[in-house]
């Protein structure tokens, strides 16, 4: 019995108010698109505007809470019911539970207000001995073959040709009326008349409203069109349109983060310049495609036409063999998701397990039919006879792993071994579940048999001699689906319909860690990945998750894309990919080496980093820190190139390249600033000495012929960088310590920053102060940088703000920009123009410098303050620096062709076209 409980509040009826329920819904398991299409069709046929349901349906577990007494709940919600209709099938005739559901009914409430479906099989009714046919009927409950069951041949409808069961199927609809017709007490002709002046009554609404918004669109380009200069603009509204829906699509699209990432990149690139709501979006899906553990890949596999119940590699990971309950196993090419050759046809019923063999050359599978079968994994032919010998059907099948030995368990309680060469039994049964049994693995050695079932049970056998090993493994509370053995067979893995994973000490049976929670539902299936590092999950709550066996932690968010439950997961043989199937009748795999860091850090401090800055060319970064070490790195490997470089005495305030990038400026807490050689990482000449407190910064000119310091000795000094020598007077105004120092693009200003909340602009010809000081800060002002065309100066405080001025003529520019949680160290123009900033609070943000507004969700790693932030020239990479003694380089991730290329694997053309306008051509290559 698979019973759920939805209850839909109604106003009572006429004579109904002793009953909660219209229909009670009495089903298998694996009937539940049956069943959840009738209930969908019973909640719309008849359905009046402003209703949300025509009839009230009991369907859903949201009111069979955990209790010891289900059987009780049960019978109290068949009782509040005025109708039962039960799904007959395969399944239904092997449920117990629904068995017990109809008996109770028939003597409770008699046969007139009973109403079948057949979802598959068939009935034959035998007047004279007033029941089913058992002979001539497969789905027939046993209590409805006894003699005198039912009075009369009851109403039933067959629906087993009206798959996938959807209401707004034409057939599918006219047979849910005929069920629905009884239950609202109408004839089926009058309700059907009713539901169409209902369907005609909300399409007359449905079309007015199109109609207005076709007028108002065709207004608009009337208007539009007024006159001819007014075209580009129409076309700059269409672009614009596109890109804000493919914005919002991106937004929803939060179940495929390549699909979402792709999407986001569209939508920069439909206008000439990206809007800000398209660069917010791709910032957003950058960072969430790079924190995705695991990204499908393609669209899922399609062609089973019932629930795909297992899945599995071969050895050499280029086929991936699928077993459906529509009684076929598939082969596909795991590479290209083609199917590969014809299903494989022989079982009789739903197909429940698959296995290779491992050499690769033979399939196994185990099927309701209570047959195991072999087959020819190159030519699809079936080995031989069927191996029977189990009463009931066979869940499970697993290969010895020398491939000598076939491993089988089924619901007649047992497991069996068999010899592959002759197909005969080996030994007698192993008898011990007091269930059925539905899983059973082989340990990598041989030497182990674990094996898990409805008992709740897990239990370990000897396969040489078929005794059980020690006692069962118990802790599960509910039925046990799947056992799986980890790399070197020390750990055992369970999943559960207790919606939990378990792992085992399989030596000692004792229970390792606690259990892995997180599924909504019951778990149906686990797997260990390869190296034994990941362990999978698939459950009935759509989902597939991914957890650290060491920790027992889930890895990332769960995997979402399945639309119903998932049965089976297995990991491909490298590990690097993972295949799932479920009741959705959809295979899907999965990429799990797309997610990367977007900011990958650099280690090697020992202390606190203070500043980062790329050379010239991009090929350098360079970075100092509370160690006294100035440091050189390669971006692109992360690596460290040379020794540190030593000689300053104290903490290393500042780093800067020169133009030309053969010279490396740094400034100290010792007082003074070095210069060094960036090749070899010599020191240049003598420390540059007049600062009489710490040298917080140090900045090139943009023709490298001079030096700017700031100092906590309240003054900033020009240096000539050729002799090292003092150029003029110290600039002095700033009246507390001066942190920060900066050129104008073109050389004619310098701009400063303090901890008097002052920003100040200097002639650096001169020496001389230019207008007067830029005040609004409300606390020391960390850093000042300029806008790459010079138009635009950006400062960071520890007031939480950035703001932005105009150098030219001392106005701020706009609202200051909020959103960090503390005080900001570091802010840095993008050669683009957009503009980044890290603070306290570990966080770097983007933002749109034009609109002020943040460009996507701040980006998280560091945890230490942000002190120092660095674009290389090409824009290309971003450098931050933190208190955490790391630096991370970033990508640039509002960069359209670089996400196109990094979701272009996962995504078709065909797929991203659902989300456009017919005629608009995706810019991005995508396969088809």
């Amino acid at each position: 019995m698979c019973a759920q409980a939805l209850e839909v509040p109604g106003q009572a009826r006429g004579g109904r108010e002793s009953f909660d329920y219209d229909a009670f819904l009495s089903y298998a398991h694996d009937d539940r698109p049956v069943a959840a299409g009738i209930q969908k069709g019973l909640h719309r046929i008849g359905r009046r505007m402003g209703h949300l349901h025509a009839l009230r349906v009991f369907r859903d577990a949201t009111d069979l809470t955990a209790s010891p007494n289900l059987w009780g709940r049960v019978t109290e919600a068949m009782d509040r019911a005025r109708y039962l209709i039960v799904v007959l099938s395969h399944d239904a005739a092997a449920s117990g539970w629904v068995n017990k559901e109809v008996t109770h009914w028939l003597q409770r409430r008699g046969p007139d207000q009973l109403l079948f479906v057949v979802a598959n099989g068939h009935l034959t009714w035998d007047e004279d001995t007033r029941r089913f046919d058992p002979d001539r009927s497969d789905v027939a409950l046993p209590v409805l073959t006894q003699p005198g069951a039912l009075a009369t041949e009851p109403f039933y409808v067959d629906v087993s040709e009206d798959t996938p069961w959807d209401p707004r199927a034409a057939i599918f609809r006219e047979k849910v009326t005929d069920l629905a017709a009884p239950i609202h007490g109408k004839p089926k002709y009058e309700l059907a008349s009713e539901d169409l002046r209902e369907q005609r009554r909300f399409r007359r609404l449905r079309r007015t409203a199109v109609a207005g918004l076709v007028l108002l669109t065709v207004l608009a380009i009337a208007a539009a069109a007024i006159a001819i200069t007014k075209a580009q603009e129409a076309v700059r509204q269409r672009n614009d349109a596109v890109a804000l829906a493919l914005t919002a699509a991106s937004r929803d699209a939060t179940g495929n983060a390549a699909a979402a990432l792709a999407l986001a990149a569209e939508s920069s690139l439909a206008t000439p310049a990206p809007l800000w709501q398209a660069t917010n979006a791709l910032v957003n899906a950058r960072i969430a495609f790079s924190d995705r553990n695991a990204q499908q890949v393609r669209a899922p596999l399609t062609g089973h036409t019932d629930s795909v119940t297992a899945v599995a590699f071969s050895p050499n990971g280029t086929r991936l063999a699928t077993a459906g309950l529509d009684k076929t196993v598939r082969v596909w090419d795991a590479a290209t998701g083609e199917q590969v050759g014809e299903p494989l046809m022989g079982h009789t019923r739903g197909v429940y397990s698959v296995a290779f063999s491992p050499d690769g050359t033979r399939l196994a599978t185990a099927g309701f039919d209570k047959t195991v079968r072999v087959w020819d994994a190159a030519t699809g032919e079936q080995v031989g006879e069927p191996l029977t010998g189990h009463t009931d059907g066979v869940h499970s099948v697993a290969f010895s792993p020398d491939g000598s030995q076939l491993a089988s368990a089924g619901a007649d309680q047992t497991v069996r071994l068999w010899d592959l060469m002759s197909g005969r039994p080996v030994g007698a049964p192993l008898t011990g579940h007091t269930g059925w049994v539905y899983s059973v693995a082989f340990s990598p050695d041989g030497t182990r048999l674990a094996t898990g079932g409805t008992d709740q049970t897990v239990r370990l056998w000897d396969p040489a001699t078929g005794r059980p090993i020690g006692e069962p493994l118990t802790g599960h509370t509910d039925w046990v689906y799947s056992v799986a053995f980890g790399r070197n067979g020390t750990r055992l893995a369970t999943a559960s319909f207790d919606k939990t994973a378990r792992l085992w000490d399989a030596a000692t049976g004792e229970q390792v860690g606690a259990p892995l929670t997180g599924h909504a539902d019951g778990v149906h299936s686990v797997a260990f990945s390869p190296d034994g590092t990941r362990l999978a999950t698939a459950g009935i709550d759509k989902t597939v998750r991914l957890w650290d066996p060491a920790t027992g932690q889930q890895v990332g968010e769960p995997l979402t894309g399945h639309t119903n439950a998932v049965h089976s997961v297995a990991f491909t043989p490298d590990g690097t990919r993972l295949a799932t199937g479920g009741t959705d009748q959809t295979v899907r795999l999965w990429d799990l080496t797309s997610g990367r860091p977007v900011g990958d850090p650099l280690t090697g401090h020992t202390g606190w980093v203070f500043s980062v800055a790329f050379s010239p060319d991009g090929t350098r970064l360079a970075s100092a820190g509370a160690d006294q070490t100035a440091r050189l790195w390669d971006p692109a490997t992360g690596d460290q190139v040379g020794a540190p470089l030593i000689g300053h005495t104290d903490w290393v305030y500042s780093v800067a390249f020169s133009p030309d990038g053969t010279r490396l400026a740094t400034s100290s807490r010792d007082t003074t600033v070095r210069l060094w050689n960036s090749a070899t990482g010599e020191q240049v000449g003598a420390p540059l000495t007049g600062h009489t407190g710490w040298v917080y910064s140090v900045a090139f000119s943009p023709d490298g012929t001079r030096l700017a310091t700031a100092s906590r000795d309240n003054t900033v000094r020009l240096w000539n960088s050729a002799t090292g020598e003092q150029v003029g007077a110290p600039l002095t105004g700033h009246t507390d310590g001066v942190y920060s120092v900066a050129f104008s693009p073109d050389g004619t200003r310098l701009a400063s920053t303090g901890a008097d909340q002052t920003v100040r602009l200097w002639d650096p010809a001169t020496g001389r102060p230019i207008g007067e000081p830029l005040t609004g800060h409300t606390n020391g002002v960390n850093v000042v940088v300029f806008s790459p065309d010079g138009t635009r100066l950006a400062t960071a405080s520890r007031d939480n703000t950035v703001r932005l001025w105009n150098p030219a003529t001392g106005d701020q520019v706009g609202e200051s920009l909020t959103g960090h949680t503390n005080g900001v160290f570091s802010v840095a123009f993008s050669p683009d123009g957009r503009l980044t900033s890290g603070g306290f609070d570990k966080t770097v943000r983007v933002w749109d410098p034009a609109t002020g507004r943040p460009i996507g969700a701040p980006l998280t790693g560091h945890t230490g303050w942000v002190n120092a932030m660095a674009f290389s020239r090409d824009g290309a990479r971003l450098a931050s620096a933190s208190y955490d003694k790391t630096v991370r380089v970033w990508d640039r991730l509002w960069d359209a062709d670089a996400a196109c290329e990094l979701a272009a694997p996962f995504v078709t053309r065909t797929q991203l076209q659902e989300y456009m306008p017919s005629s608009w051509e995706p810019k991005c290559r995508y396969s088809e």
